[in-house]
């Protein structure tokens, strides 16, 4: 079962390469995957060269960790806290 889940995160990493937003139109969600694919194409379009390149693998990544971790880029790379206030929890 595990094999099956790290060939379908391939297949939505390898989408992505190609189509921002694929993770999301593989996984059923038309809207988020649309919104992350334009914001791709007017990131390259409207900043171009190494910043547009660099947005456009942002959005790419928050739409691969929104699908396979159910969490955005942020969250996923930097945490954050489950409390309400947004402070991180402390022990």
């Amino acid at each position: 079962m595990a094999n099956e889940s790290n060939t379908s995160n391939g297949i939505k990493l390898l989408g992505e390469v190609v189509i921002p937003g694929a993770s999301q139109f593989i996984d059923g969600n038309v809207k988020s995957g649309s919104l992350h694919l334009l914001g791709s194409v007017a990131a390259i379009t409207m900043l171009g060269g190494p910043g547009g390149l660099l947005v456009s693998a942002l959005l790419r990544g928050n739409s691969f960790t929104e699908s396979t971790l159910h969490k955005p880029l942020l969250k996923a790379l930097f945490g954050g806290g489950d409390k309400a206030d947004g402070k991180p929890a402390t022990t």
